[in-house]
């Protein structure tokens, strides 16, 4: 197989999105890229002498990235991280290296009754970039269930575009799944996103599961929908895997 072909990027700017989590915007011609909500893209950039590459969601659609000839992918800070560092200290105007795009978590041809999309941390990036197509299917009757998992209010990033759909649609929520907030308010769940399935009314022929996000949770969340009566066609998975240091 032949290598995926390159494509230099231009960093426009960054966003904070909260205290560890930060949102890249990059210039680059639309003709160029041609990727399907939910999929990813790998960022090639030099640390240190050493070439290195990382895998990152989309987090606009592809309506925005053609309007707006920007893509953005949000990046989670780790500590001594190579790429958290490196973008961290990049300045507008910085060229990269991107190749792609990658992925199978992407948007069924034909839609079930209810989709459900279970996402941690930057897993709800893809999510954000699916909105406008889901919001077509709702207004085809199609259900909508999005659950955002988060340890404190203050990591949620995003949340007032999944709200505004849930808003918008009668046969749309959006749940913020908080685990280590005590005092909960309307519109939240106490506990993870996939402690959150039994409240949902999970039913395998006419629901489709997205995870995306840490192995924990998609492990868990497996397991919990296997002992539902899931079946792998039915439940779609991406694991975000740190890459080291």
């Amino acid at each position: 197989m032949a290598p995926r072909a390159q494509y230099p990027v231009t960093l426009v700017s960054r966003q904070q999105l909260t205290k560890s989590t930060f949102q890249l915007n990059f210039e680059l011609d639309p003709d160029l890229l041609d990727f399907v909500p939910g999929q990813f893209i790998q960022l090639l950039f030099e640390f240190e002498g050493e070439q290195c590459k990382r895998s990152y969601s989309v987090a606009n659609s592809p309506e925005n990235f053609r309007q707006t000839g920007q893509l953005q992918i949000a990046l989670a800070c780790v500590e001594d991280g190579k790429a958290s560092q490196c973008f961290a200290a990049a300045s507008p105007g910085d060229t990269f290296n991107l190749s792609g795009p990658f992925g199978m978590l992407v948007l069924p041809e034909d839609f079930p009754r209810r989709i459900i999309l279970a996402g941690t941390g930057t897993g709800v990036a893809p999510y954000r970039a699916m909105l406008p197509s889901l919001q077509k299917k709702l207004d085809d009757g199609i259900h909508l269930s999005i659950l955002m998992g988060a340890r404190h209010r203050r990591d949620l990033f995003y949340e007032e575009d999944f709200q505004h759909v849930a808003d918008s649609y009668e046969h749309a929520s959006f749940i913020r799944c908080l685990s280590r907030e005590s005092n909960i308010s309307a519109g939240e769940h106490h506990g993870y996103v996939q402690s959150y399935f039994e409240q949902l009314g999970l039913n395998p022929t006419r629901d489709l599961i997205y995870l995306c996000g840490t192995p924990g949770m998609i492990d868990d969340a497996v397991n919990l929908l296997q002992e539902a009566g899931f079946g792998a066609r039915q439940v779609k998975r991406e694991k975000y895997v740190f890459s080291g240091h």
